[in-house]
């Protein structure tokens, strides 16, 4: 084991956790612990799936695999043994877990928290399932540890005490969260009582784990934190800056329950640091984030796992330790990663069937990775559950009752049998989520139809439906599907606005208050039933048309969604794809720019600019798009596609290639990634051989293409595949192969923000360069160390921090409207976020040789280029562009 790149490792996971919110706390100081772990090691975006429910997101993270593989689908199951349902469990979950497949080599593990854990496993060290820390009863009575809960059973008398019960809180424990505490009429508002069940959970949490740290052996430690996703569930509608929809008085009593929450964990967060050690690598995650902007949701649908609508795309992910870089983004980073990571910095295997990779843009070396083709095949105890295992169906029920006081799910039917099939229907539904999400349409579909089939009124059953038709070409289908919806919707509402006058004429004169939660429950659904909501229907309609080819109809009814809502990303989207049909470019450029303003961190978006580039010949600022989509969602073929087309037309060959070989590697159906290989291999390269492969294999996934298609309801995951090569164009793609011409700053810019770079060979010219544009007036950024000598008299004009810019780059907001002069082999490292303006002084070679040995200068070799950016993820190169 002496082949390790970490002695120990700790995998902390937040739940719910969000960059968006923490960066601004980070800046007030309000997080130090998070601080030195974002300081001293990578940092990044964490890519979730979907459908983004926890229990699902979890084992994946703890896999390395998708829920199809993994079994788990919800939050709820059918119980075997009792013939109702249950909280989901671990015995749902068909493959090893890290912490299986590390115990069955050797490595002993802790998990603490973890969902679901539940019951726990008997793995080599110590496990608390996700039961452990709640509360049940009043604090004078008695609090058992539900079987399943610890294992070894050795460990339960000393774990239960140190579980925190809410009655045991005091005011000095709620204050911090809500400092106008004392104005709650809490008869009323049960909010404060929400807010310590929370607190008193992530706090029994920590202390299980820490003693467990402290007092157990291990090699590798994973503790989970449910409290952030509680309270941004909970409270993140008054998260400032207050919406106009939230009532002022709620905004100035609840504005500090989230950062408060947030701030407890920084405080978790430094004493499991510090348990841990220096020598540990550390990994923090969430498995997705949370709105905290303008995306907030209003409403929440009345739906099961409606609140998922508050999640958004990207979690965290911090990684220190031995062996990471430190001070570094990475990028297009996912939660599948996670896994594959922790196997690697144990020198195992990662399983050929995880879909996930190790994140080895993280490692300060590179890493030599090993692959096996399961490791459900490796024999030897792995700690797994045995098949006889039964579960306590008073603990399943009360387990049941949390999930609904929660928020999770409503309370199920007293009908076990409807209990059962709404469980059911709910399970197959989330697995048709994911198989879409993995692009596996066919398999979604099979479900859908007949989820459609037996729940007519599900509308959302109908619109995956409909979406899944689109996707798969069968147009007439999914006009069928929506019609259908339409048809029923109307009649629905008519029935329930009949049902809702029913409702109140019975109830006249009564209250809100004096309504049971029946009533209520009732209420909330006939009122949502006789409504329309009017962007749902005219998006709908703007998609079909567009799916039908009529471009026209779509522009009318998504213009008619934009009035009915100003504020989704997705409506801009779909409208930039209709005007990139209609060859309307800059009204394509504007919709896909308004999406970004909306959501900056859209994928899509960065895509659809990329595509509005591509056929203006603009090829440095497609570059630019193609790398941000890519670096946000690595696993994006038709990303790394369009980045190698517009690499190969900026002549970047090595990297084009590259780019088309991951495109590829990510969708073997894509002829037209060979296709341009084949072209670059014969008409740049001249490589005969290589041309000819890849034409044949282009051929090859043409012919795969075809045989799915005529499969009912194939999918087709290359929409590029669909164009028919241009007369003329040999067999290229859509965007031709001219030389494209290198243009300036696609729009006007703020000098003023603009950092003039200068660089070059030692001995290249760079000094003389910035004492002309110093003459000229332009700033330069130099601190004067270096003292002038007989080579340059004038000064070298050099700044200190430069040489750093490898570990750290937050001196570049100083250089902003100033010049400042960088060595060749750091352009690589300049971050993106900035705009440069690069000046690459060209010298004779021979010249430059000369003069490094007469200053005893060691030489390099770098090749000629024009400009530089710092590009994310594997083509951490450079690249050609102005506009960066």
């Amino acid at each position: 084991m002496s082949g390790t790149y970490a002695k120990k490792i700790l995998l902390i996971g937040w739940d719910g956790a969000d960059w968006k919110v923490i960066n601004p706390l980070l800046e007030a100081g309000r997080m130090p612990n998070l601080e030195r772990l974002v300081n001293g090691g990578v940092i990044g975006n964490l890519a979730t799936l979907y459908p983004d429910l926890s229990p699902m997101l979890w084992t994946s993270i703890a896999t390395g695999m998708r829920p199809f593989k993994h079994g788990i689908y919800g939050f709820t199951e059918p119980d075997p043994n009792t013939g109702g349902i249950r909280p989901v469990t671990s015995l749902s979950r068909r493959v090893k877990a890290v912490w299986n497949i590390l115990g069955q080599v050797g490595w002993r593990c802790v998990v603490v928290g973890w969902w679901p854990s539940h019951p726990v496993e008997p793995i080599n060290g110590v496990m608390v399932s996700n039961q452990y820390q709640r509360a049940v009863g009043q604090i004078d009575e008695p609090w058992p540890i539900r079987p399943g809960t610890v294992h070894p059973g050795r460990l339960i008398p000393n774990l239960a005490d140190l579980r925190w019960h809410p009655q045991s809180l005091t005011a000095g424990h709620i204050l911090p969260f809500v400092p106008r505490a004392g104005e709650i009429d809490q008869d009323k508002d049960q909010r404060l009582s929400t807010i310590a069940r929370i607190i008193c959970e992530c706090c029994s949490i920590q202390d299980a784990a820490l003693a467990i740290m402290h007092h157990e052996p291990w090699d590798f430690a994973a503790v989970y934190f449910d409290a952030i996703d509680h309270f941004s569930h909970g409270f993140m509608r008054y998260h400032p800056p207050r919406k106009e929809w939230v009532p002022e008085d709620d905004y100035e009593i609840y504005k500090e329950v989230v950062a408060g929450g947030y701030h407890l964990h920084d405080i978790i967060l430094g004493k499991l640091l510090d348990e841990a050690g220096d020598d540990a690598a550390v990994i923090l995650v969430s498995d997705h984030g949370f709105h905290s902007d303008d995306l907030r949701p209003q409403h929440i649908p009345l739906e099961p796992a409606g609140p998922a609508i508050q999640h958004r795309h990207y979690g965290i992910l911090a990684m220190k330790g031995p062996g990471f870089k430190a001070d570094e983004r990475i990028y297009g980073a996912s939660l599948l990663d996670v896994c594959p990571t922790v196997l690697s910095l144990f020198d195992l295997p990662v399983g050929a069937d995880m879909d996930g990779v190790p994140l080895l843009n993280a490692f300060e070396a590179p890493m030599d990775i090993d692959s096996i083709t399961s490791w459900e095949d490796v024999p030897g105890e792995a700690g797994t559950h045995p098949k006889d295992i039964l579960i306590d169906p008073v603990d399943a029920s009360e387990a049941i009752n949390q999930l609904v006081a929660l928020g999770y799910m409503e309370r199920p039917p007293e009908n076990r049998e409807k209990a059962v099939a709404e469980t059911r229907r709910e399970l197959d539904y989330n697995l048709a989520r994911a198989y879409t999400d993995a692009g596996r349409h066919l398999e979604a579909i099979s479900l859908l139809e007949g989820l459609s089939r037996k729940w007519p009124h599900e509308y959302r059953f109908a619109i995956h439906l409909a979406t899944c038709y689109e996707v798969s070409g069968r147009i007439s289908d999914a006009r069928e599907v929506i019609d259908g919806l339409f048809r029923r919707k109307h009649e629905d509402a008519a029935a329930s606005r009949e049902a809702l006058k029913d409702f109140m004429e019975k109830r006249k004169g009564a209250n809100a208050e004096d309504l049971s939660e029946q009533d209520r429950r009732e209420l909330r659904h006939l009122r949502a039933k006789a409504s329309f909501n009017p962007y749902a229907m005219e998006y709908l309609l703007g998609s079909i048309h567009f799916a039908e080819g009529d471009e026209t109809g779509a522009i009318e009814h998504l213009k008619k969604a934009e009035k009915a809502n100003v504020g989704q990303p997705g409506l801009y989207l779909k409208l930039g794809e209709v005007y990139l049909k209609m060859k309307r470019w800059d009204d394509a450029e504007g919709c896909f720019q308004k999406a970004l303003a909306l959501d900056p961190d859209s994928a899509e978006a960065h895509i659809g600019l990329c595509r509005c580039y591509l056929p203006r010949r603009l090829n440095s600022e497609a570059a630019e798009q193609a790398l941000r989509s890519v670096g946000l969602i690595f696993h994006n073929p038709q990303g790394h596609f369009l980045l190698g087309v517009a690499l190969h037309r900026l002549g970047l060959l090595l990297r084009a290639i590259e780019a088309l070989k991951v495109a590829i590697s990510q969708n073997p159906n894509f002829p037209e990634a060979h296709r341009r290989l084949a072209y670059i291999y014969s008409r740049r390269l001249h490589d005969l051989q290589k041309a000819k492969r890849h034409q044949g294999l282009a051929r090859e996934a043409a012919k795969r293409i075809r045989v799915l298609k005529k499969q009912k309801g194939a999918v087709v995951e290359n929409e590029l595949s669909k164009n028919k090569a241009r007369k003329g164009d040999r067999g290229q793609s859509m965007v031709s192969d001219t030389q494209s011409q290198v243009r300036p700053f696609p729009g006007p810019v703020d000098a003023g923000r603009i950092i003039t770079v200068v660089s070059g060979l030692p001995r290249s010219g760079t000094s003389m360069m910035m004492q002309m544009l110093s003459a000229g007036g332009l700033p330069v950024l130099t601190d004067n160390r270096r003292e002038a000598d007989n080579d340059n008299p004038r000064g070298y004009f050099e700044y200190e921090p430069v040489r750093r810019l490898r570990r750290d780059a937050s001196w570049l907001p100083l250089a902003a409207g100033k010049a400042v002069k960088v060595i060749a082999q750091l352009l690589p490292f300049l971050r993106p976020e900035h705009l440069y303006r690069v000046i690459f002084m060209e010298r004779d070679l021979t010249e430059v040789l000369n003069s490094q040995m007469r200053g005893r200068v060691s030489s390099c070799w770098l090749p000629k280029t024009q400009q530089v950016i710092s590009c994310p993820s594997m083509y951490s190169s450079t690249i050609t562009s102005l506009a960066y």
